[in-house]
């Protein structure tokens, strides 16, 4: 009897440890981004094994994939469902890798780990993470840690990282377990023979920032019009999509975005060539603009 009993009890426990394992397991869930922009050469190594396959627009990248871009290769990732508001561009000749990236739909903690290996890419948080949430960028010889923030990681030939930050705080970790805080318009440079602390971006730096527009401001997408279009009326259908919480306008009229992110409406336009203005705004005030020039060529 006392050995049934303890059977028993062994059972309910083992059954109580499986429920509680599949419980966790149903609460994680995994991840992915969407390839929203590719210039160049750019291919995909699915779980890190196999031969590279081209990248596509509109491909999903999960964990474990790598990105390879060539000399002229460049390419922007949106994770599905702005999970963990994050945006990324990677540029050319970069091996990029994602590690990691899930939330717990329980506790809402998210956890992301990138790597860089060889090249460059651009990181944009939409929104800083909250309590246990981490954001996790590693290298050979560095590893950045971000709550919220726009910063750029560079594997540079030597072997050497560098961390530059636009906006927001980024802590640094070296190869050797020392940490260094990047502030806004700061850049750090870690491995091997270089070292010392974070130091401010020259005018050259600050400028080569501004080529990255699509990723210090928010994510805007024009479907509609297309630039160079003729039209045969003055109404003009303006669409695409943005962050979910941006705002739009369409020269100057401002225009309802969706949960997801989508935005249409129509506006009036004279006779001749037009220029139409969109622009989208994050709470943060960072803006991104598209223009598109249409010709309005009425009977």
């Amino acid at each position: 009897m006392r050995k049934a009993a303890t059977l028993y009890i062994f059972g309910f426990m083992l059954l109580v440890v499986v429920l509680i394992f599949m419980s966790h397991a149903l609460a994680i869930v995994q991840r992915v981004a969407v390839v929203d922009s590719i210039t160049g050469s750019a291919k995909l190594i699915r779980d890190g094994q196999g031969a590279p396959v081209p990248l596509e627009l509109g491909k999903l990248v999960h964990a474990g994939d790598v990105i390879r871009t060539g000399p002229d290769g460049s390419v922007e990732l949106r994770w599905a469902r702005w999970a963990g508001g994050m945006r990324i561009k990677i540029g050319p000749n970069t091996k990029f890798t994602v590690k990691r990236a899930v939330t717990n739909r329980s506790t809402g903690v998210e956890e992301s780990r990138l790597r860089v290996d060889e090249g460059s890419i651009w990181v944009r948080l939409r929104r800083a993470l909250a309590g246990k949430s981490k954001f996790e960028v590693e290298t050979p010889t560095a590893v950045a840690a971000v709550r919220g923030t726009i910063f750029r990681v560079t594997v540079r030939g030597d072997g050497t990282s560098e961390v530059s930050v636009w906006k927001g705080t980024v802590s640094v970790e070296t190869e050797k377990g020392e940490a260094v805080t990047v502030s806004d318009g700061a850049s750090v440079v870690v491995g091997q023979a270089v070292g010392g602390g974070p130091e401010p971006m020259s005018e050259a730096e600050q400028e080569q920032w501004q080529e990255h527009a699509s990723v210090i401001g928010p994510f805007l997408q024009v479907d509609s019009p297309a630039d160079g279009m003729t039209l045969e009326t003055t109404s003009c259908a303006v669409s695409g999509r943005t962050e979910p919480d941006c705002t739009v306008t369409a020269s100057g009229s401002a225009v309802a975005v969706s949960k997801d992110g989508k935005f249409s409406t129509t506006i009036e336009l004279g006779a001749g060539e037009q220029v139409i203005e969109v622009k989208a705004t994050a709470p943060d005030g960072s803006e991104t603009g598209v223009a598109r020039t249409v010709s309005v060529s009425l009977p």
